[in-house]
Formats: structure tokens, C-alpha cells, sequence
């Protein structure tokens, strides 16, 4: 039997990081997701060298309002997760998107 792999999107969370308010934003920046423009925000404790976990913290403006999502995660496995929630559209994208060629 195949061993099943979790999914890259499944180590993220919602909500504000459970020890944001202990921590220091090492860095800073604005992206784009699909789900919309997002503030981008590496934290973490103590020196930046230290340690070899990556504490991502994401907050999302979306159609339906916003969002924030965080992630724990070794540094190797950073680009992996990064680039699963690149991935997630709206479920109500294509709704948008017929409503947008109605009024027009």
C-alpha cells in the first residue's frame, strides 16, 4: 500500500499566530496570492540565525473580507507550503467571474 503524503496546504492554519505577540517580524512584504493581495510577515524569536524553523505569518484581503493564515514549518519545507497556498482560488471565483460578464 502507497504511504499517503498530507498535503502542503494542510500545515497551514487560520487565524493570528498562537505566539505572535512573543516574537519579532524579521521580514516584511506584499504579495500576490490568488485569493487576493496578502501582507506577508516572517517572525520569530531571538536571533535571526537561530533555529531552523520558519514562522510565516499571511494576512490575505479577499472578496469576502480578510483573512490571516500562519505556518510552522522547517525552513527546507518554506517553498513547498508557499507555494500550496499560491494555489488556492476563491470557491466563488468563477461565480465572480460570470457575474462580471453579466453587467457588461
Amino acid at each position: 500500500m502507497a504511504e499517503s503524503r498530507q498535503s502542503p496546504l494542510s500545515r497551514w492554519r487560520y487565524g493570528f499566530h498562537p505566539h505572535a505577540a512573543g516574537m519579532q517580524v524579521r521580514s516584511l512584504s506584499r504579495v500576490h496570492l490568488q485569493l487576493g493581495e496578502a501582507l506577508r510577515l516572517e517572525m520569530g524569536q531571538g536571533d535571526p540565525g537561530e533555529g531552523d524553523t520558519a514562522e510565516l505569518q499571511y494576512y490575505i484581503a479577499t472578496e469576502l473580507g480578510p483573512w490571516a493564515v500562519w505556518l510552522s514549518s522547517d525552513r527546507g519545507d518554506v517553498a513547498e507550503c508557499e507555494q500550496a497556498l499560491q494555489e488556492v482560488a476563491s470557491p466563488f471565483q468563477d461565480e465572480t467571474a460570470e457575474g462580471d460578464r453579466r453587467k457588461k
